[in-house]
């Protein structure tokens, strides 16, 4: 019952952020040309640390095998990977596509800490028979 509810929580975050997220972004796109506000640059660069970690966290709380856990870092990784390659895996590519993914790959690797953590303390907590 009560991961029930907070699978629903993390859902629930998980896409209110990501609905701010794709306003931010159309927002930023939807006039040519682009004349992007400093705030709104910082938000398209590090808002999506949100969602990620919110999606990485319900990840990790579903059953099923262990490379489930790698999903979510998948979902930016791949794109970045195939960007670096039809750049022609140049320098600028690699950096272009670092920046991109270092906010939701970040929001990844806070999820599976705070996992962990969580998980650690729930067996401190657990008596032992």
């Amino acid at each position: 019952m009560k991961k029930d509810r907070t699978d629903r929580i993390l859902l629930g975050c998980f896409l209110v952020s990501l609905a701010v997220y794709l306003v931010i972004f159309v927002s930023a796109f939807a006039e040519l040309p682009l004349n992007i506000s400093s705030l709104n640059q910082l938000l398209l660069m590090f808002f999506h640390f949100i969602p990620q970690f919110f999606l990485q966290l319900l990840v990790c709380r579903l059953e099923g095998p262990v490379w489930r856990f790698a999903l979510p870092f998948a979902l930016f990784l791949i794109p970045a990977l195939v960007f670096v390659l039809c750049t022609g895996g140049v320098g600028l590519g690699w950096v272009l596509a670092g920046g991109w993914c270092m906010a939701p790959l970040s929001g990844c690797a806070l999820g599976w800490l705070v996992f962990g953590i969580t998980r650690l303390v729930h067996r401190l907590r657990r008596p032992n028979p």
